[in-house]
């Protein structure tokens, strides 16, 4: 490879060094032939990623993804959950599919990809995974959303009202609503958008489940469209050697791996939002990565120094009207009445993980 072929491959395994990456560097193929057996063995891959082991192309192929994640036990689990007339199907929904509600484990060496229908279905999902699932159900059900990559992460924003959005996050435990001239740069579910979560005050309205630190710069993309393409993007990653995928029963192919971009690129066309995002995503991984690690210090600071409730409570609390709340927008501005309830949780969330430990 020349030079910038390699630089273009690296970024795609520096990408994988999260649960799994939401997609692949369009810049790879763009002015490389890919031989037509290659592509061929790309689409059979593809299909037998969806569990389809026939040569039946690939012209459908958001069809096929929304019939084989309709296969998945979980997505049928959720489908019995929430049919007994849930009022509130999108929290419903994410109560339904967010991590803390996995009831079992997969057992070894199941797929740890979480994001290929094969692998779903042998136990472990993570965040692509859930997308997916969550989308398919939306889409199903008529709720207007968009489904968002951001740095090695994958989650969905749900419009609520013409004034509210929904930041949705099950592989992360969180939920919350918020004003919609708080996301930057969003231009609604029909096109694609590159967009920054701004400081806000939350409004009475406004409501929240979780406790995690949010992901402030991401694009959004039409649900088929980006459930498609991150899809693909983990087939192509799979192909890759990405390690997430080692154990996902897809051999190593580069020129596979290269086949599978194409064809996203013939489905899909070319996406000049997510091509501009993606030139920068490796810093904004690594970016992540700092904030979420600093994030880990502080807090486990704070909980050596005031290993008893009350104190613990008391100072995470105030420190809530500082830095540390730049990643917690649906809090940092809220009445010190939700701070302390929120001190509360992260009080309960540490404890059990303690307990599980």
């Amino acid at each position: 490879m020349n030079n910038e072929e390699i630089k273009q491959q690296n970024m795609i395994e520096k990408k994988g060094i999260n649960s799994v990456i939401n997609n692949s560097d369009k810049q790879l193929t763009e002015n490389k032939k890919i031989l037509p057996e290659k592509m061929a063995m790309a689409k059979k891959i593809i299909l037998s990623s969806l569990g389809v082991e026939s040569d039946i192309g690939l012209d459908n192929f958001n069809e096929q993804l929304e019939k084989a994640t309709k296969t998945l036990p979980r997505y049928q689990e959720i489908v019995n959950e929430l049919k007994a007339g849930k009022k509130e199907i999108p929290y419903e929904l994410f109560k339904a599919l967010k991590t803390d509600s996995d009831k079992t484990k997969a057992s070894e060496p199941a797929p740890r990809d979480g994001a290929l229908i094969t692998s779903i279905k042998q136990g472990n999902i993570e965040c692509a995974g859930r997308t997916l699932i969550a989308s398919t159900f939306l889409q199903e059900h008529n709720f207007d959303h968009a489904v968002v990559s951001a740095p090695g992460h994958s989650f969905l924003i749900i419009e609520q009202s013409p004034n509210t959005l929904v930041y949705f996050d099950a592989n992360n435990n969180l939920f919350f609503t918020f004003p919609r001239q708080a996301l930057e740069g969003y231009r609604g579910v029909e096109e694609s958008s590159e967009c920054r979560l701004k400081e806000y005050s939350p409004r009475e309205t406004d409501f929240y489940d979780g406790v995690s630190a949010v992901f402030s710069d991401f694009i959004t993309m039409p649900a088929k469209e980006g459930v498609g393409r991150q899809y693909l993007g983990n087939v192509s990653a799979a192909l890759n050697g990405n390690k997430e995928f080692e154990v996902s029963n897809i051999a190593v192919n580069k020129e596979a791996s290269e086949a599978t971009q194409k064809i996203e690129e013939e489905i899909y066309g070319k996406n000049e939002v997510l091509d501009n995002y993606y030139s920068k995503v490796e810093d904004l991984i690594k970016k992540q990565e700092m904030q979420t690690d600093d994030d880990r210090k502080v807090i486990g600071e704070i909980i050596k120094s005031y290993p008893k409730h009350d104190d613990f409570v008391s100072f995470f609390t105030a420190t809530l009207d500082g830095n540390l709340s730049d990643r917690i927008p649906y809090i940092k501005n809220a009445p010190k009445e939700r701070k302390i309830a929120f001190a509360e949780k992260v009080w309960g969330a540490l404890k059990n993980r303690d307990s599980n430990n």
